[in-house]
């Protein structure tokens, strides 16, 4: 199995990232976009794991929601970068929140829960939160003069859980020919206790 904690967003989100990224498309060379119901922010990665560890991959978002009892967060999804990878660039959204630094709190607070399970993430090192808009992106131009140019309408959303996703393959058909493409299918959800008093 090959599991990662995200952020879900809401259809609401979701609809308007699909929006952003339809003008996006119409910058790009070349680019595999991400599908509309793909969005999402990753908490942790943890990659290929035996399905017997599921249970700890559970309890350990258990305890880290139950943990942090954070105030509600708020986000916004605002501003665009790239991360430059050879052969794939990928293009991304990044995030803001209220509290700061609250994802990064989560991030190391999951870290912690499955280090106790004897459980390493994949590259946790270099967290940076941010919702993936197209990997092997091109634009007509260097990124870094075309992105300034590109209009995206920033998005508010709320974090109210953790979520434990698995990566799966899909075989989709399309005009009769089948085709694989990637889905992420919600494991385990867990909320955070948010009280009136942290409102």
């Amino acid at each position: 199995m090959r599991t990662f904690y995200a952020i879900k967003f809401e259809d609401r989100v979701k609809e308007e990232l699909a929006r952003n990224s339809a003008e996006l498309r119409k910058h790009a060379l070349k680019g595999s976009f991400t599908q509309k119901d793909n969005f999402h922010v990753t908490l942790a990665f943890v990659g290929e794991i035996e399905s017997e560890k599921l249970g700890d991959l559970k309890k350990a978002a258990d305890n880290a929601a139950a943990k942090l009892h954070p105030a509600q967060i708020r986000g916004k999804i605002d501003g665009l970068g790239t991360f430059a990878r050879p052969g794939d660039e990928l293009l991304w959204a990044g995030i803001k929140t209220e509290p700061e630094n609250i994802l990064g709190a989560i991030n190391k607070t999951i870290a912690e829960e499955l280090a106790k399970l004897r459980i390493a993430l994949k590259g946790n090192d270099k967290f940076h939160p941010h919702v993936t808009i197209a990997r092997k992106v091109g634009f007509h131009k260097p990124a870094s003069e075309a992105i300034p140019q590109i209009k995206f309408a920033p998005i508010d959303f709320f974090v109210n859980s953790i979520t434990l996703m698995e990566s799966v393959q899909e075989i989709k058909t399309y005009g009769g020919k089948g085709y694989s493409q990637i889905a992420y299918k919600p494991l385990h959800e867990t909320k955070f206790q948010i009280t009136q008093k942290s409102l």
